[in-house]
């Protein structure tokens, strides 16, 4: 009896945590979820094998169930949080939901077999039969309320630290209630814990809100930013041509005593020293022009500008650009989805150590009545993807551009993959022309 029993008590306590993965999956790594994968089970096997050994030493007791229930989720949230290492206080507030929501479990449990069974031993055992029924048959629900349950950083700052604390201080009340002796309680001590469902409730409503909020602020911020990311493409554009202007007509200046000087050249018969005075003012004239990458004055900006930065920063740029002179598409938007992964992929080549590994590959051009965008370049570091195969990252500003690209993406219904391979990063999109 104990060896089931036992297996029963497991079951419950990797259940629970379950309720705590669903929330931080969408940022976990891959080597996150392999250590998982790894932890939870031996200490599930561990846990199992104390089980065993308390139900033979102390009994099959209700105060012996209990207090493995109570005490047996240590080990899992000490190894959950050492290997999914995020903010302390969100940890503590998705524990604290997970707990709301088993004790809700627990009473329902509790209600359903009271009428059922006479022995102590039927009841604990029927007691947790019916509570992993319940998880079950509820893990739709479960994963709709918990996947998005997770609160940012900035609710704690904006609410106060104390606010990851409520959800687990009020099922104290419950708690101490359910380690009483008795399995069952009467209807009114049963009842008494009703008021969990609301709590559970007001809490995700709220950080549902406070996410929406912040969303908007996050819009703002980035219309703000596109804005200023136009001005300041459009201002060094502007710096660009002025300096291949005053460059040209210094150029201008010097062109007649250039000719002269190879005139002179080629009378003296010095052919190839006027050759390579040629190929000089050639190389020097080509340092001057602003190049007509399309036909589209913001895209033409926009390429330019990074082109340019990319130079400086000694980063290579192979590109293959081919656009036709009438897009379906607004300039702007497109302009500035250049900008953004441009920019990023600007900014990941810039730490490579490895010179050979700066450069960035870029080819727009229609297909079959399709535009095609495609960007590569080299990252060393793991990337990390949400739920919709978009990166994420908690660095300042990276996340507003990505949100520029999803608005495009819904806007024209742009396929959009991101992917990483052999230390490649590689973005590709494609849309109707």
């Amino acid at each position: 009896m104990s060896i089931p029993l036992a297996l029963l008590v497991v079951s419950i306590q990797l259940s629970d945590f379950y309720l705590m993965y669903i929330p931080f999956r969408r940022g976990m790594t891959h080597a996150e979820r392999k250590n998982l994968l790894l932890g939870m089970p031996a200490c599930g096997i561990l846990s199992c094998v104390v089980s065993i050994l308390v139900f033979e030493h102390c009994g099959i007791t209700a105060y012996v169930y209990k207090r493995l229930l109570m005490l047996g989720w240590i080990p899992y949230l000490i190894i959950f949080m050492l290997i999914v290492r995020r903010n302390v206080l969100q940890h503590v507030f998705i524990f604290g939901m997970s707990r709301v929501w088993s004790i809700i479990l627990h009473n329902f449990s509790a209600i359903t077999i009271v009428l059922l069974f006479d022995t102590e031993h039927e009841i604990l055992f029927s007691h947790a039969i019916i509570y992993l029924l319940l998880f079950t048959v509820c893990l739709p629900l479960e994963w709709r309320y918990f996947v998005n349950l997770l609160p940012p950083r900035r609710f704690f700052a904006d609410y106060g630290a104390a606010v990851a604390f409520l959800p687990l201080v009020m099922t104290l009340s419950v708690t101490l209630l359910w380690s009483q002796e008795p399995l069952i309680h009467s209807w009114q001590e049963r009842f008494s814990g009703f008021y969990l469902p609301f709590v559970f409730f007001f809490f995700y409503h709220h950080i549902l809100q406070t996410n929406e909020n912040l969303q908007e602020e996050k819009l703002a911020k980035q219309n703000f930013r596109l804005m200023k990311e136009q001005l300041t493409a459009l201002s060094e554009y502007n710096r660009l041509m002025q300096e291949s202007r005053e460059q040209i007509l210094v150029m201008r200046h010097d062109l007649r005593h250039d000719f002269r000087l190879i005139y002179t050249m080629l009378q003296s018969n010095n052919v190839a020293e006027a050759k390579n005075y040629i190929n000089k003012a050639e190389k020097l004239l080509g340092s001057t022009s602003i190049k007509d990458y399309c036909s589209q004055p913001l895209i033409n900006a926009a390429l330019s500008v990074y082109f340019s930065r990319a130079e400086k920063l000694g980063i290579k740029i192979n590109h293959k650009i081919n656009l036709p002179k009438e897009i379906s598409i607004d300039e702007r938007d497109f302009s500035l989805l250049i900008s953004n992964l441009l920019e990023n992929a600007i900014n990941a080549s810039s730490r490579q150590e490895n010179p050979a590994k700066k450069q960035i590959s870029i080819v727009i051009q229609t297909v079959n009545g399709q535009c095609v965008l495609k960007i590569e370049n080299f990252i060393d570091e793991e990337v990390i993807f949400d739920e919709k195969n978009y990166p994420r990252t908690s660095e300042e500003g990276h996340g507003l551009g990505m949100a520029s690209i999803k608005i495009f993406s819904e806007k024209y219904n742009a396929y959009t993959d991101f992917e990483q391979s052999g230390g490649i990063f590689k973005v590709t999109m494609y849309w109707q022309s």
